[in-house]
């Protein structure tokens, strides 16, 4: 549905007064940028993770600017494994005068920076509250998106939406250029480096990126250790297969049965060829995990059960593993963003607009019922990519 949405009265009353670059500055302003806001304070893991290509073709462009991103405490594990930003900061969820004033201390720092350029990358929603730190910011030139929804892409959509920003006088309020979805960007990280591409165009099409440390793949590769200590001693050499059956949405899982299905013919076959399997519990799914180890163990296949832990220790973990079987959520971006392959399950949104870009991932599609997926299919895939899996 779209959905073209003002900002929020108290930003749209101060922005009234803002003082606007002229249309022939705009790009002089981008020519010269040293000073880079981005801002994504929403707290979607997916939204978040897809926004690294466009981070990434700003860098590209800016090597020597000031890059700072503004993200939220629960997305701040994640944004720091974006090595393209030379700041993260930090909002804190105010419970008290200790969380306050860190939150006043981050208002303060980026009313301090004033950027050349912000950016506030709305995709399915605006966010109002990144709205009111890019008018604090004090940004010469502020670009957003008015226009945010998901699904397909409207039939008046601009070839080269820059272009068509660059062209006139923006209708937003704050938005010195508001910038429309392009006609041909069907995925989601298309659509959010359309906001970047009229002064950042990428040299090729960036994919997703989380870059972890060598000390924090070694912890991610104890937890996974941890987790199968004593489930499967004989395969300590052999792939690992993650399963991770929850999100945060019902109609977005893929049934138990069905994952415990697709472990139990992966994890029973001759001891050479079967995988090692873990399976992920999560904060706001528990007992999912548990359920498939325990319909796994009634089948004769062990399996490790890891833990519910912060998305930081999570992407640590997953970076150990060969492949990933997963419903349509964040954990699958952050996956990808990692370099794993995926084996994912979706009903609700497109795998053409929110899939994976893995030459290793694939996606299955059931707009009908996400029950529809049949087990049979995803081993199959799940076998072409263990079989495709680098030797370690």
């Amino acid at each position: 549905m779209l959905n073209a949405q003002p900002p929020g009265g108290a930003v749209r009353t101060l922005a009234l007064s803002r003082k606007r670059p002229s249309a022939g500055d705009r790009l002089a302003i981008a020519e010269n940028a040293a000073r880079i806001l981005v801002l994504k304070p929403h707290d979607q893991l997916g939204d978040f993770v897809l926004t690294t290509p466009a981070i990434r073709a700003l860098r590209e462009r800016y090597p020597r600017a000031r890059l700072c991103l503004l993200t939220r405490e629960f997305l701040a594990p994640l944004a720091r494994l974006v090595k393209d930003v030379d700041d993260v900061w930090v909002l804190p969820r105010i419970t008290g005068p200790a969380t306050f004033a860190r939150f006043a201390s981050v208002v303060s720092r980026v009313m301090r920076f004033r950027p050349d350029l912000a950016f506030v990358m709305n995709s399915v929603s605006r966010s109002k509250s990144a709205d009111g730190f890019a008018f604090w910011s004090g940004a010469r030139l502020i670009v957003g998106r008015s226009r945010v929804f998901a699904g397909p892409i409207p039939a008046d959509a601009p070839e080269d939406p820059g272009a068509r920003a660059l062209e006139g006088a923006s209708s937003d309020v704050l938005y010195d250029l508001d910038i429309e979805v392009g006609r041909h960007s069907l995925p989601q990280t298309e659509r959010l480096l359309d906001l970047v591409r009229w002064c950042a165009p990428p040299s090729e099409i960036p994919l997703t990126h989380l870059e972890l440390s060598e000390a924090e793949r070694e912890a991610g590769r104890a937890r996974i250790e941890e987790a199968l200590r004593g489930v499967d001693p004989s395969g300590a050499s052999r792939r690992v297969v993650g399963l991770h059956p929850g999100a945060a949405n019902e109609l977005k899982c893929w049934p138990l049965e069905s994952f415990v299905a697709l472990g139990a013919e992966l994890g029973g076959g001759a001891a050479e060829d079967r995988p090692q399997l873990v399976v992920f519990d999560s904060p706001r799914e528990r007992g999912r995990a548990a359920a498939v180890v325990a319909g796994l163990a009634a089948r004769g296949v062990h399996a490790g059960l890891v833990p519910a832990s912060g998305i930081g220790e999570f992407a640590a973990a997953c970076s150990a593993l060969d492949l990933l079987a997963c419903n349509d959520s964040g954990v699958m971006h952050i996956a990808t963003a990692l370099g794993v392959a995926t084996v994912s399950f979706h009903s609700l949104g497109d795998p053409k607009e929110w899939g994976p870009r893995h030459d290793r991932s694939v996606a299955f599609y059931a707009p009908g019922g996400i029950a529809a997926i049949p087990v049979s299919a995803a081993v199959a895939a799940a076998r072409d990519s263990l079989a495709l899996a680098p030797k370690r």
